[in-house]
């Protein structure tokens, strides 16, 4: 029997990683092999949020007749009716995550218009300052998801299970396949034509330009799957702690995922991966309520040594080891593969000549 501390300390740290590896992977597809550097990642993972929290309140206050969505009673009974409803729960859980996606990937693609006219630090700042900007105005508008106090009630969808461990061990079961589709999409996105043609744009994006690429297009099309990506991250996230508040979503989380992307390697999903777990377990370290399971007690907050561990190490990897723990690999498309054959034939040959010489 595994103890209930145990478990929920185990199942917490997992979903994390997972939803860390997700945003890291998207974060990874367009700063690492298209080179985009998209600092407002926090916003598309916090619209994820937003557009699950309004779909799900929404419809559950208009089954049950609710007029006030922010009370307490109203939150219970929410969960309450997807408890007693599983079609219903699952079938808005689906619709969540499709339309955060949606909505994620269509705000990331208009935000590839002034990617076009701004370049490097310049997009940077602008796109880090306009997810600041959004979440202050959610933060402020209590009629979207209630302001600085949030929303809940939003039920985990396998809540129908009734037993909190069965629930979230269903529910982690779920966003670990997800998870894996997503390295899927990604690993084979990467090392198809197209990767070939998101590495020249960030290599040479005139270059690219110059042997008819559409360099727009592209970063259109690179920014709308990242966004959308990290909005269903942002839902999964959302599902997971049956609420959503503003201050969750703060910049510090897109430095946190950039992190993890240099630390693992720039342009390979695996070491993206690795960097993932590497920073969540940095972050679960340097949580105070984890080191008081272990007895340890500090006098101060211990959060600030995360996010000074985090400058620390972007620095440092970019100084001393700027391709992150895994290094870039060729992309591996058809043609890689016929002209690695290739060579291995030739060398094949060449050392059957020597050998009869």
């Amino acid at each position: 029997m595994i103890p209930e501390g145990g478990f929920v300390l185990a199942t917490s740290f997992l979903f994390y990683l997972m939803i860390y590896a997700i945003l890291a992977l998207s974060t990874n597809l367009e700063y690492g092999y298209t080179g985009i550097p998209n600092l407002g990642k926090v916003l598309f993972y916090f619209v994820g949020g937003i557009v699950t929290a309004v779909l799900v309140t929404r419809t559950y206050d208009a089954v049950l007749g609710i007029e006030d969505p922010l009370s307490a009673v109203s939150a219970a009974r929410r969960v309450e009716l997807a408890a007693s409803d599983p079609a219903l729960a699952l079938g808005l859980f689906a619709a969540a995550l499709v339309a955060s996606g949606l909505v994620a990937g269509l705000l990331g693609y208009l935000a590839s218009y002034p990617a076009l006219a701004l370049k490097g630090p310049t997009l940077s700042i602008a796109l880090l300052i306009f997810g600041e900007a959004a979440r202050v105005f959610v933060r402020t508008y209590e009629p979207l998801v209630g302001g600085v106090f949030g929303i809940s009630g939003i039920a985990n969808p396998f809540v129908f299970l009734r037993d909190p461990m069965a629930t979230t061990a269903a529910y982690l079961v779920t966003v670990a396949l997800i998870t894996l589709l997503v390295l899927i999409l990604v690993e084979r996105l990467s090392n198809s034509p197209f990767g070939r043609v998101m590495k020249a744009v960030r290599d040479d994006e005139l270059a690219a330009y110059s042997l008819g690429k559409d360099v727009a297009a592209v970063r259109g099309r690179v920014l709308f799957i990242g966004s959308g990506l990290a909005g269903i991250a942002g839902s999964l996230y959302t599902f997971y702690s049956q609420a959503i508040f503003p201050d969750d979503f703060i910049p510090s989380l897109t430095f946190f995922v950039l992190t993890m992307v240099i630390v693992g390697g720039v342009a390979n999903n695996l070491g993206v991966v690795v960097g993932a777990l590497l920073m969540s377990v940095i972050e679960r370290l340097s949580q105070a309520s984890t080191l008081a399971l272990f007895g340890i007690h500090v006098p101060f907050d211990i959060s600030y040594v995360r996010y000074a561990v985090t400058g620390a190490l972007i620095v440092l990897f970019l100084l001393y080891r700027p391709r992150g723990l895994i290094e870039e690999r060729p992309v591996k498309t058809p043609l890689y593969d016929v002209l690695s054959e290739d060579r291995k034939a030739s060398r094949t040959a060449s050392e059957r000549v020597e050998g009869k010489g």
